[in-house]
């Protein structure tokens, strides 16, 4: 007796679904990762800009601008901006600089997540008068 085409197919769907089955898995989890890449850099973008904010205020010293900043990270970040770090290096009396440096969560398994950075300068308040003023 023979087989018609239908039964020697039969089964074939299954396999065909557990092998693409990761592979479609694994793409969802790289976009989502893509995604979290995206928003833990917006993260840390907006908490230097917090820190140069608070920091360039009059009287303000750049460890207020830190203080701020590593606040801001950890409000907004999360979990997904881990391990955040903040610096100061390259402030002068007239100019401050902060930068956030952290690394995103990971989703994919075995991979350790980007490492994102951001950095914001501006200029420091001060009292000025006017010159020749009486």
């Amino acid at each position: 007796m023979a087989q018609r085409t239908g039964e020697r197919d039969r089964g074939s769907s299954s396999i065909q679904v557990a092998v693409l089955f990761p592979v479609v898995i694994l793409l969802v989890l790289a976009v989502v990762q893509g995604f979290l890449a995206a928003y833990a850099r917006n993260v840390a973008e907006t908490a230097a800009r917090e820190g140069v904010s608070a920091g360039r205020m009059y009287e303000a010293r750049p460890a207020d601008g830190a203080a701020k900043a590593r606040s801001a990270a950890e409000a907004l970040g999360g979990n997904i901006l881990i391990d955040a770090s903040v610096s100061t290096a390259g402030s002068s009396a007239s100019q401050i600089r902060i930068t956030v440096q952290g690394r995103v969560i990971s989703l994919v398994p075995g991979f350790q997540g980007w490492t994102v950075e951001a950095t914001a300068s501006g200029p420091v308040e001060r009292w000025t008068t006017a010159a020749g003023g009486g």
